[in-house]
């Protein structure tokens, strides 16, 4: 039996990729059981549509396994569609977070879909494998949605992987792996050569935007230190690997694991430079410490709010604005490059909820990250959404014509919704010029990209929203500097 597991192609516009780290793991435990496997990053290869579908014409996988976000589904649903019209015979799969709580809405409007899995594939997609293979009934296999006489069948959720370290390392021999550029800019290094490993899955907490919890379970579960350091030393031997990006939710949910791995590659002498994301609750001063002489130069952290109501009230962060303070002053001492995150547009965030957001912003420095609140399928966000009629009663995630009646922006957040509440786009288009001014952000050469991913009239007066709030806040500073 041939399998493919297939990456979208078109949907995303980053100029550095990463490798397809799920449809890797995947891969990695379809081959340890001798199937036969191949992997196809369409959008890294810059696959047209036409190639596509030559490509699947010519291999004639017996199953396609597509990874699906919500950021790209049109185009997971557009290669779902020409998989099956090129090989009528084959099982069209669909994975990912997407399809977890969308399971039923895909299978009733997407109709080349044949079964989707829902939540960790590895095993799940083995077992499906198993019983095409010897044309068995799909009635026992946990994780999996899928039609059966004309009938939508959701079979009971499978059981969470308990043990990380039994899964064979992702199969980067099945990608073109110098075809991902993605690089990391280490301080004294300059840019190096870079790749993301995943140590860890689920969540115990319950942010209301996050859908971690809900895909990978509350239920927090790591690997080894030795684990880890075994695939680093992989990396870096067979593809000169000299950083990493943990991405992890939450790298530092475990302190004694983070002080065995920090001190394993010290006594290794293993040199890479990495960056990881924390909770400002999981860490102290001396940790931190312990994590830069291992290599850490940068850390990602969540702040989401300036306003403790809303991180309260709203966020469900149950962290303070004093930790998050302490903690960027401990990496100011450390000389670890602060990478705070912040949300705006929260459920009942006002104006000035915002600006306390901007303010804190500007306070912290570093190295900010910015987003518009994006609204994913399970979500909280997305129950207080469908309830204030941000998303209208009869929205399907799979339908484009449910597109005209929600706010986007492509160029950034791809086809994910956009949750706005109380404030005005005016209002988040100021927020969002001052972030860009901080970051030295070239709005304008975005431009050309803002025109090719134009969707709608919509979407035009949103990005004019923006322009308008970028030229005056120059004419401003402009007036400011001249007096």
């Amino acid at each position: 039996m041939k399998i493919m597991l297939v990456f979208p192609p078109k949907g995303f516009t980053s100029k550095e990729m990463l490798p397809p780290l799920g449809l890797a793991y995947v891969a990695a435990v379809l081959e340890k059981n001798k199937y036969q496997v191949e992997i196809v990053d369409a959008l890294v290869e810059n696959y047209s549509w036409n190639k596509l579908k030559k490509k699947f014409t010519e291999e004639k996988p017996d199953v396609v396994g597509i990874t699906a976000l919500t950021e790209n589904r049109f185009e997971v649903f557009k290669t779902a569609e020409i998989a099956k019209n090129s090989l009528p015979n084959s099982t069209i799969v669909l994975g990912g977070p997407h399809v977890f709580h969308t399971a039923q809405d895909t299978l009733e409007h997407i109709r080349p879909v044949d079964v989707i899995v829902r939540g960790e594939g590895e095993y799940t997609m083995l077992e499906l494998c198993n019983k095409l293979k010897n044309n068995e009934p799909l009635d026992d296999v946990n994780g999996i949605s899928f039609r059966k006489n004309g009938e939508i069948i959701h079979n009971k959720p499978r059981e969470l992987i308990r043990n990380l370290d039994e899964l064979p390392f992702p199969a980067y021999h099945l990608l073109k792996f110098e075809k991902y550029n993605f690089k990391l800019d280490v301080p004294g290094k300059g840019k190096l050569r870079a790749a993301s490993i995943v140590t860890s899955r689920g969540c115990p907490f319950h942010c209301v935007f996050c859908e971690t919890s809900l895909v990978f379970g509350k239920r927090w579960r790591a690997r080894s230190p030795d684990n880890i350091i075994k695939e680093i030393e992989f990396l870096q031997d067979t593809y000169n690997i000299k950083a990493l990006w943990f991405n992890d939710d939450t790298f530092t949910l475990s302190k004694k694991r983070i002080i065995d791995f920090c001190n394993l590659l010290i006594e290794k002498n293993i040199e890479i430079y990495f960056t990881c994301s924390i909770r400002v609750d999981t860490v102290d001063k001396e940790l931190l410490k312990l994590m830069k002489d291992a290599g850490c130069y940068k850390i990602f952290y969540g702040v989401e709010s300036g306003s403790q109501k809303i991180l309260d009230d709203v966020v469900g962060k149950r962290i303070t604005i004093k930790q998050i303070r302490q903690v960027s002053k401990w990496l100011d001492e450390l000389g670890i490059i602060k990478n705070p995150s912040y949300v705006i547009s929260f459920p009942e965030e006002t104006y000035e909820d915002a600006m306390k957001t901007l303010q804190l912003m500007k306070e912290i420095g570093g190295e900010p990250s910015f987003s518009f609140l994006k609204i994913y399928p399970g979500t909280d966000v997305e129950h207080i959404a469908r309830q204030k009629g941000i998303l209208p009663k009869d929205f399907s995630w799979s339908l484009k014509s449910s597109m005209k009646e929600i706010e986007t922006i492509p160029i950034v957040h791809g086809n994910a919704p956009i949750f706005r509440d109380k404030l005005s786009w005016e209002e988040i288009s100021e927020i969002a010029v001052q972030w860009a001014r901080m970051r030295k952000y070239p709005l304008a050469k975005k431009i050309p990209s803002i025109l090719k991913n134009l969707k709608s009239r919509e979407d035009l007066e949103r990005y004019l929203s923006i322009f308008k709030a970028y030229v005056k806040s120059f004419l401003k500073r402009d007036k400011t500097v001249g007096g």
